[in-house]
């Protein structure tokens, strides 16, 4: 087992529950050797038990066990709202991927020629960024876990200005970002555009 096998595996520890499935278990002895791979299972801990507890802190409405045993249907209002800004997500999240394999096939050429600089500013969870606006120290938590799991990853300079942020071909740079989630750093990398986005390739990258 390898520290991405795992990764997948306890992706969907629920705690407990589960501590008797022995691919949960095999994953979980990985884990302990790995420390990364340990600080991001108690991230992802944590987060499914905060989760949790707001779930079991909802009042089921009065009669709801009633209308279930009858199998009659039940009106559950719908935040039209935040449907959206999930579905605008998970688009802006495909949409990005889809660039960045776009840019990879035609990055060995490209960013030989690009310019190199520097850009301080934060490092923004795209995602989160791009649909709802969120950004900061009160996103932090959530930023770090998104961009460790994969999603893109950008700065945003002090004059506006928003960088995406790739590794070399072939190498992803989601895990050494996902520590400055929400930080101030200064990105040393090759800078490209393509269809309308800015692309930084990190080489380089300098808490302040």
């Amino acid at each position: 087992m390898n520290t991405r096998e795992a990764k997948e595996i306890l992706l969907l520890y629920r705690g407990p529950i589960d501590d008797s499935d022995l691919q949960f278990r095999a994953a979980l002895d990985y884990a302990k050797s790995d420390p990364e791979l340990g600080q991001w299972l108690r991230e992802q801990t944590e987060c499914y038990d905060t989760i949790r507890a707001k779930l079991r802190a909802i009042e089921p409405a009065p009669g709801l066990s009633e209308k279930i045993v009858r199998n009659r249907p039940i009106p559950f209002p719908r935040d039209w709202s935040r449907i959206a800004q999930l579905a605008a997500a998970v688009l802006i999240s495909v949409g990005i991927t889809a660039l960045l394999m776009k840019w990879s096939e035609h990055r060995h050429s490209s960013v030989a020629d690009a310019q190199e600089i520097l850009v301080t500013g934060e490092v923004l969870d795209m995602t989160c960024y791009i649909a709802s606006n969120l950004s900061g120290p009160d996103h932090a938590k959530c930023a770090r876990i998104c961009i460790r799991n994969g999603l893109p990853a950008g700065i945003k300079a002090r004059d506006g200005k928003v960088y995406l942020l790739t590794g070399e071909p072939g190498h992803s740079v989601n895990a050494e970002l996902a520590d400055y989630a929400a930080q101030i750093v200064t990105i040393k990398g090759r800078q490209t555009v393509r269809d309308g986005f800015t692309q930084l390739q990190v080489e380089e990258i300098r808490k302040l």
